[in-house]
């Protein structure tokens, strides 16, 4: 064809671009499938993430080590600090429950109530509620081998059970019927060794133990405990009626609750739990002097501890954060090389927080360590567990929190300028 007639003819159409095939679903030539998945090409597994953060840890030995000495160091200044307030606050708050913080008292001082004493069974299968006991009214009782010449002490029927917090200290528990007599009634009486009779004239109990009482139940040394049941036996016997016998009653009632938030809700449910003819006429008693010196002592050996806590994890943090900045640093041309490769953002930051994390650990485990021994050493107690618990969360949450800067520096920097050689 001449020159004239190539410059008249019509130009070639360009190829169309490739269209997805609308029957097979295909997508266009050029574009970036998603892996079967569901992940981008080039995005990491979770797993193979959190092992390569494990790798750069174990690869930088130096920045490792200074981060989980740094935590270590921290966790020993805290439990040497505020681990012996903790461990000191622990060891009076026990002492203050000890004076009866926890205990509950019902009485029935005019005797119009009528507390039956099958209550105290009800009242012990509460959950708020560790054990409970009731006494009876009080019967005057003499050594039976005195002759009747012996002071006289009282004695209580008791329901429930001999509690925890009278403990037999010479012969063994009573059983139904039998007597156990408190060490200054012991003395009182001339049964020191637990073993007699004692007697109000017509009847007599035999005596089988010595128990003693301390904190709120400390006024019960000075009596005589008989168990007894808490349902009225049948009548027997000629000249007896059939008729209903009348409920036991009880006096005294005494219940220990699981823990001082709980008190006021028992004191509150006590009147209803157990069955009275008079539930108006019970007083309940809870001990608010207790509690507010429990608050007081909480609140004085709390304050101070918390605000040097707050200042040692300060110094970690500062700490943590100058080690990470100084390892991202050495590390520069490893991350500029994965963005350059096509690592995201989001994966450099968790490699650097992983990295971190796996410091963060070892210095936990011998911070706590070294500092449960070091407490244990000076007080001769333990701090609370949630209270190590707490110091090793906010240990490892520091150290997280000391690695966002470098991380966020690290993710965002230029890897063409980083990998540029001058």
């Amino acid at each position: 064809m001449s020159s004239p007639e190539q410059q008249l003819a019509p130009p070639v159409p360009e190829p169309l671009p490739a269209t997805p095939d609308l029957l097979t679903g295909a997508a266009p030539s050029g574009t970036v499938e998603r892996t079967p998945t569901g992940r981008w090409p080039g995005t990491p597994r979770p797993s193979r993430l959190l092992a390569d953060g494990v790798k750069s840890a174990l690869a930088q030995p130096v920045a490792t080590a200074t981060a989980a000495l740094v935590v270590a160091i921290v966790c020993l200044v805290v439990f040497a600090t505020t681990g012996q307030s903790a461990a000191a606050e622990r060891a009076v708050m026990d002492r203050i429950d000890g004076a009866g913080t926890r205990l509950v008292t019902a009485f029935d001082q005019s005797g119009n109530a009528h507390m039956q004493a099958r209550g105290v069974e009800d009242l012990a299968r509460l959950d708020s509620v560790s054990w409970a006991f009731a006494l009876g009214s009080v019967t005057d009782v003499r050594n039976a081998d005195t002759g009747g010449l012996s002071p006289g002490v009282a004695l209580r029927p008791l329901f429930g059970g001999l509690p925890p917090a009278l403990e037999v200290i010479t012969g063994r528990a009573p059983r139904e019927g039998e007597a156990v007599v408190g060490v200054d009634a012991a003395r009182t009486l001339g049964l020191a060794d637990g073993v007699g009779i004692v007697t109000d004239g017509p009847r007599s109990w035999p005596v089988v133990g010595v128990y003693e009482a301390a904190g709120p139940l400390a006024s019960l040394s000075s009596g005589v405990l008989v168990p007894s049941p808490t349902t009225p036996l049948p009548p027997s016997g000629p000249g007896t009626s059939a008729g209903a016998a009348p409920p036991v009653e009880a006096r005294y009632l005494y219940a220990m609750a699981t823990d001082v938030g709980a008190v006021d809700p028992l004191a509150a449910a006590l009147p209803a739990v157990v069955p009275a003819a008079e539930p108006r006429q019970i007083t309940v008693e809870t001990p608010d002097g207790a509690l507010a010196l429990r608050e007081v002592v909480a609140g004085e050996l709390g304050a101070s501890s918390r605000q040097l806590m707050a200042v040692v994890l300060g110094v970690g943090l500062a700490l943590i954060t100058i080690t990470m900045l100084g390892a991202v640093a050495g590390r520069r041309r490893d991350f500029g090389r994965r963005r350059a490769l096509g690592a995201t953002r989001t994966a450099i930051i968790v490699l650097v927080l992983v990295q971190t994390g796996a410091a963060a650990l070892a210095g936990v485990v011998l911070g706590v360590g070294g500092g449960l021994a070091v407490v244990h050493r000076l007080t001769g107690n333990l701090p609370d567990p949630t209270f190590t618990a707490g110091v090793a969360t906010l240990a490892v949450l520091i150290a997280l929190a000391g690695a966002v800067p470098p991380a966020l520096a690290a993710a965002h920097r230029d890897p063409v300028r980083i990998l540029r050689v001058p």
